[in-house]
């Protein structure tokens, strides 16, 4: 009769253990509870965030002298300090959340690339399918953005709304500013910094962090979209236009969690974003004569606006049915 335990069963049982425990300290947030998660990502936003600060102002005193105050209060006066206002909102956005996304999907997964899903690829009809979803729901943000903004809290509460005012005023005034160009490099500029880096440092925390966290958290997908929708609109502090930015959360965290791919989020919101800034560029330089405001403006229109509405709720069912559809056609046959 053979032992139990033999001196190659004990080094294979040595090297399978070296094995979890290497893999385990590659990837220590792992099986921890999603709440744990959610305290190292907020810990990693808040470090990385001071810590790429502080590198973008040692060089940014190389670019533009020490007065960093005085560039910023002047702003509206000189041009510079506005390209040096720029430069703070990529620095900010890419230390709040580009960098630390990447560095918990690492400390999660082994891999940033595959705990994003970033290297699975789909079917064309599901990107067009969510092409659809993203334009149809335009005319139905839109009416929600008129809505919001006509909210008024009541009299008991006028200074509260005196606050929430100057806060979007602020708000606005600053976009304009950022938009406020009238050359083709500035157009790339901001297509940069209020497109393509928030959609990519916005879905990677939103959506591939928070988002997969609540769900499993709550165990429901439709509790954890809202939710994750809730804190990307509440962080962006313009309360006149919480409830439209909530929807296009909500639409985003859908197309995340059906199609199970990041990158397509990323695509219509970038897509999103970057209309929102070629439409203010064009009417800026009066290449249209037609405000962005009044754009898909469809108030006066109840036809078109209940069309609108129609079509919206119908590509949610659409994008589900193109989804499972895909995934019928990309299943392996047994």
């Amino acid at each position: 009769m053979l032992p139990i335990f033999s001196v190659s069963n004990i080094q294979y049982l040595y090297i399978c253990r070296v094995k979890v425990k290497k893999s385990n300290m590659n990837k220590p947030l792992e099986n921890k509870h999603p709440l744990i998660q959610l305290i190292a990502m907020l810990g990693l936003s808040l470090i990385s965030l001071l810590l790429v600060m502080i590198v973008g102002f040692v060089i940014g005193a190389a670019v533009w002298g020490n007065d960093f105050t005085s560039a910023f209060l002047d702003a509206s006066k000189n041009e510079n300090y506005i390209e040096y206002m720029k430069y703070l909102q990529i620095l900010s956005h890419l230390g709040m959340f580009i960098v630390p996304a990447l560095i918990f999907g690492r400390l999660s997964g082994g891999n940033t690339i595959s705990y994003f899903t970033l290297n699975k690829s789909t079917g064309i009809a599901v990107f067009f399918a969510a092409l659809l979803l993203i334009a149809f729901a335009q005319p139905f943000i839109n009416i929600l953005v008129e809505w919001n903004q006509g909210l008024k809290l009541p009299d008991s509460m006028s200074s509260t709304q005196q606050w929430m005012q100057q806060s979007e005023d602020e708000a606005n005034k600053m976009t304009e500013l950022f938009m406020t160009t009238g050359t083709v490099s500035g157009l790339m500029v901001n297509l940069l910094m209020m497109a393509l880096i928030p959609a990519i440092g916005e879905e990677l925390v939103f959506r591939g962090v928070l988002q997969r966290l609540l769900v499993r958290w709550f165990r429901s997908a439709w509790i954890g979209i809202t939710v994750a929708s809730v804190i990307f609109s509440a962080i962006h502090v313009q309360f006149f236009g919480f409830v439209p930015r909530f929807v296009l959360g909500f639409v985003l965290g859908f197309v995340f969690q059906v199609s199970g791919r990041l990158w397509i989020s990323i695509f219509i919101h970038f897509l999103n974003n970057s209309l929102a800034v070629i439409t203010y560029w064009l009417y800026a330089n009066k290449t249209i004569s037609v405000s962005p405001d009044d754009i898909a403006n469809f108030n006066n229109n109840i036809p078109v606006l209940l069309i609108s509405i129609v079509l919206f709720l119908a590509s949610f069912v659409l994008f589900q049915r193109v989804v499972a559809n895909n995934r019928k056609k990309t299943a392996p046959t047994p």
